[in-house]
């Protein structure tokens, strides 16, 4: 089940993602996982989620803080 939580996170980093013109697959690439995994959190059709490890992991390849993908005040 995809919480609220779970899902503003899914969106700021498709959000960051895609300013940053980064692909699914270049994403994937980046942080060691498959493509297919990327495609699967951002549909709204699965309920797969990022760990904090792939969190912390995009963070890095994106050059920001995973701060950037986590709301000021709890939901």
């Amino acid at each position: 089940m995809i919480t609220a939580i779970d899902q503003y996170v899914i969106d700021a980093i498709r959000k960051e993602r895609r300013a940053q013109k980064v692909s699914q697959s270049m994403l994937a690439y980046g942080i060691g996982i498959s493509k297919g995994f990327i495609g699967q959190v951002e549909s709204p059709k699965c309920d797969i989620k990022y760990s904090l490890r792939h969190i912390n992991e995009i963070a890095k390849y994106l050059g920001c803080s995973p701060r950037d993908f986590l709301p000021e005040k709890p939901l």
